[in-house]
């Protein structure tokens, strides 16, 4: 079996994006696009959107610009998988299939969610009839590629139009002749490239190393180690199945939970897993994905915390579960056949039935509506629970 290699640092460019009054309005983020398979392909986009909308943007270095970002289809077939907030960036698919029920349907899901679609204007009118209702914004290859007629049922659409690769003045004045409304190229500015630290490909390296340290200290702090272990997906679904083995688990019928699991295995055994696990680099989590798992598994808890019937640690591993299939790129039925979950979250996962699955189904739709929120939205519960949640992942990832 090959042993999995670390990636290079990524390098993203942003290409500055102007108005038709040369204003800085957008970006366009531009990365490798595509691995030797799928999982390579997911790896590479998570670490640009990594890169790009958390690393650089909440430092505020995009600032209130939108962020033109062309994802693979492996990556437009995970939904949970896309970045935020929506409302701030422009989405177009870089190996698109032929227009069918299956591509409209993720393109209907992704506007929604408040995502604007960018498309090639040539591939529009293979299809105008199903993408016109469907896109925000259309790319031109040149000048010339559309009729009058063509350009006036775009705008028709309320579509507006994107032009890359500018090179020259004389350009320019020809599409702002057409009434572009974006506009790209090394004439008017030069793009910014951006390196994001090293990481590796199968894990956090830097919660390994916090973790492993936090084994050996002489007080060791159980809620700590707790803390460090939900960062890796890998190491937490090993415990469970450990703890939940006839060898330590003998004659026990009650399911184990994360934090039972690593009072049982115990201070040597913990140290032995994790270093196996650490040196074997089993951890395949991406940065993106986990950080929205995360806030998803604290406003769970959150949400659960008042209501008696209800244990707030198996609400948070429910949420945390329900995005697991993405954090380990496993099939999600395939995977909890795997694990160790008690019955009501396992049910809450796969039908969203029970008082979990209520306080999950709560969680996902209030991500859906979050992003179109003003920028003041009223402090109900709801919404306090999900500013709570999205504090305690700060401060849980916080120096990763």
């Amino acid at each position: 079996m090959s042993q999995p290699r670390d990636l290079d640092p990524c390098t993203i460019a942003l290409h500055p994006i102007h108005d038709n009054e040369h204003r800085h309005v957008a970006d366009r983020l531009v990365h490798r696009q595509h691995g030797d398979d799928d999982t390579e392909t997911l790896a590479i986009t998570a670490r640009a959107l990594a890169a790009a909308v958390y690393e650089l943007g909440d430092t505020g270095l995009l600032g209130e610009r939108l962020l033109f970002v062309t994802l693979p289809m492996a990556w437009i077939t995970r939904p949970e998988l896309l970045p935020t907030p929506a409302r701030r960036l422009v989405i177009g698919i870089g190996d698109a299939p032929a227009v069918d029920d299956d591509l409209l349907h993720r393109l209907d899901e992704m506007r929604e969610r408040g995502y604007r679609i960018l498309m090639p204007a040539h591939r529009v009118m293979q299809a105008p009839d199903a993408l016109l209702p469907r896109i925000d914004v259309a790319a031109l290859a040149s000048p010339d590629q559309l009729d009058p007629a063509t350009l006036e049922q775009l705008d028709g659409h309320g579509i507006e139009l994107l032009v890359e690769n500018i090179g020259s003045a004389s350009e320019l004045a020809r599409y702002q002749a057409l009434g572009c409304n974006y506009y790209d190229g090394n004439y008017l500015a030069h793009p910014s490239f951006f390196a994001s630290r090293p990481r590796g490909r199968h894990g956090n390296r830097a919660a390994q190393i916090r973790l492993i340290q936090a084994l050996y200290e002489d007080d060791c702090d159980l809620q700590r180690l707790q803390e460090l272990v939900v960062q890796m997906p890998h190491l937490h679904v090993a415990i469970l199945r450990r703890a939940n083995s006839s060898y330590f688990h003998r004659g026990g019928k009650e399911v184990i939970d994360l934090r039972r699991g690593m009072q049982i295995l115990g201070l040597i055994e913990l140290r032995r897993l994790m270093l196996t696990l650490t040196l074997a680099n089993l951890q395949p989590s991406s940065r993106l994905v986990l950080r929205m798992a995360l806030v998803r598994a604290f406003m769970c808890r959150n949400l659960a915390a008042p209501f008696p019937g209800l244990d707030p640690e198996d609400a948070f591993t429910t949420g945390l579960f329900s995005m697991m299939d993405a954090l380990l790129e496993e099939d999600r039925d395939t995977l909890l056949a795997k694990l160790p979950l008690n019955s009501s979250i396992i049910r809450a996962l796969t039908h969203r039935s029970g008082p979990l699955g209520a306080v999950l189904t709560l969680c996902e739709g209030h991500e859906r509506q979050v992003e179109e929120m003003p920028d003041d939205p009223p402090p109900d519960q709801l919404h306090r629970c999900y500013m709570a949640a999205l504090e305690s992942t700060r401060a849980l990832m916080s120096g990763l």
